[in-house]
């Protein structure tokens, strides 16, 4: 089940305007999302695999060491469907590999000095059922997680379904409106 209406109860849904940012408290930002090369908010005429592209700051100085990742998907479902952004306190820095010989080895950022905004993609896939969806984005702390920056993508990496798992972690109904960063509506 997704967060979306009927075609004939479509309302505003709150999405990012193009100066906007969507804040994480204490953990990140993200800012000029563009679906399939367009705004925030794209008419579609069926479901199917959409590009999201975004900007990302991850600074959280409260994290410590531990492995943060953003996580991307469809409000009202149970999972995520994509993991943007893997690495420690803060974004940019470029590549490195975070436990290391460990079965929770992965690409990740470490940068050790400011954050820096840094560029993600991924695809996520909308159903074929028209109606308003809500793209939300969360964090996570699964240890591993995909890094989608340019420089990441270059590099295959599955996509670790523990991290998909934190979707409703501490909150039971998924992210709320507050963390929607694009809007796709599927036209009948």
């Amino acid at each position: 089940m997704t967060d979306k209406m009927s075609h004939s109860d479509v309302r505003p849904t709150p999405a990012l305007a193009p100066d906007a940012e969507m804040v994480e408290p204490s953990r990140f930002r993200i800012r000029n999302v563009k679906i399939n090369g367009q705004g925030a908010v794209v008419h579609v005429q069926g479901g199917g695999s959409y590009h999201i592209d975004f900007e990302l700051l991850h600074d959280c100085s409260g994290c410590g060491n531990a492995v943060n990742q953003v996580i991307v998907g469809l409000a009202g479902q149970d999972r995520a469907q994509a993991s943007v952004w893997n690495g420690k306190q803060r974004s940019g820095g470029g590549l490195k590999v975070v436990n290391a010989g460990t079965h929770v080895e992965a690409l990740a950022e470490d940068n050790p000095g400011p954050a820096e905004w840094v560029d993600v993609s991924c695809d996520l896939v909308v159903p074929d059922e028209p109606g308003v969806y809500s793209v939300r984005a969360r964090y996570a702390q699964a240890y591993q997680g995909r890094l989608m920056t340019a420089e990441g993508r270059v590099i295959p990496q599955p996509e670790y379904q523990d991290v998909l798992g934190w979707w409703k972690v501490d909150r039971p109904e998924g992210p709320g409106p507050e963390s929607t960063i694009g809007t796709i509506i599927v036209e009948a």
